[in-house]
């Protein structure tokens, strides 16, 4: 029996394309392309609708230049890193009865550094909670909110300096206030160096997000733990200066924080 057109017409009436006179070459070969093909006209030829790229944070224009300012700063006062980081751990974990003489006094060398880390640490806790914050909200300008969280961070480091300063001028001595005061900016400025890395991942990679904000948020409570360990071995007396210490606490350590990033969430649908 011989076999003519009539035993594929069935089959050819099921091809979408059969209607739209085109060549063997244009015609779609793949069940997706062949699903958004209309009678009369080939979409697929023209293409599919282009969609805005999501712009990473760390190719924001703004950010950038922010870091490179930063990174700037680090690298004029670098050759004297090696010298003052050894300080600076001293500084958070040695507790003296008494000042040492042959202690060395606050250098301009030394301000520098403890400035450029200090701006540091502000930096990565801005990027961080802008991440930690994307994660759940929609964040239209990512210069000027991490810009806003940076200032804010930057105005909580300058309050609890005023803030420790008035409590170690009340309850303890003046050698140990000093001592105090310098382990808690010995705390900031090792926290800024360890979160250098998280941060920048998370400018780069969104996706780590969960994972370095958690890792950033680890390393902030082990400084602060670190610092009040401190400030317990300087503070505590007898039983009765234990509830000051809890008050202490209470008051700088817990709460502060949670109004910070309450504050952040009210910053969001502002900026």
């Amino acid at each position: 029996m011989p076999i003519t057109d009539a035993h594929y017409a069935p089959a050819l009436q099921l091809m979408p394309f059969d209607t739209l006179h085109c060549s063997e070459t244009e015609a779609p070969s793949a069940y997706s392309e062949r699903s958004i093909t209309v009678t009369g006209r080939i979409p697929y030829t023209e293409g599919l609708p282009c969609e805005p790229r999501t712009l990473l944070p760390g190719y924001d224009t703004g950010v950038m230049c922010m870091l490179i300012v930063l990174f700037l700063i680090i690298t004029a006062n670098f050759r004297h890193y090696s010298t003052f980081i050894k300080t600076f751990a001293q500084n958070l974990f040695t507790v003296r009865s008494r000042a040492n003489a042959f202690d060395e006094h606050h250098t301009m060398s030394e301000t520098r550094v403890l400035v450029s880390l200090i701006m540091l640490v502000c930096v990565c806790e801005g990027i961080l909670v802008f991440s930690a914050l994307s994660l759940t909200h929609t964040i239209s300008d990512t210069f000027l909110t991490i810009g806003a969280i940076t200032a804010a961070t930057s105005i909580y480091y300058l309050w609890q300096l005023a803030v420790y300063r008035m409590v170690g001028y009340a309850f303890t001595s003046p050698n140990h206030s000093t001592q105090w005061i310098k382990g808690f900016n010995a705390s900031q400025s090792l926290l800024g160096i360890v979160l250098v890395i998280p941060a920048l991942l998370v400018l780069f990679n969104p996706g780590m997000a969960p994972l370095c904000v958690s890792i950033g948020i680890l390393l902030y409570f082990i400084a602060r733990i670190i610092f009040i360990a401190k400030g317990f071995r300087i503070f505590y007396n007898n039983s009765f200066s234990l509830m000051y210490f809890i008050l202490y606490l209470c008051s700088l350590e817990i709460i502060p924080p949670l109004l910070m990033y309450k504050a952040a969430l009210f910053l969001i649908p502002i900026l």
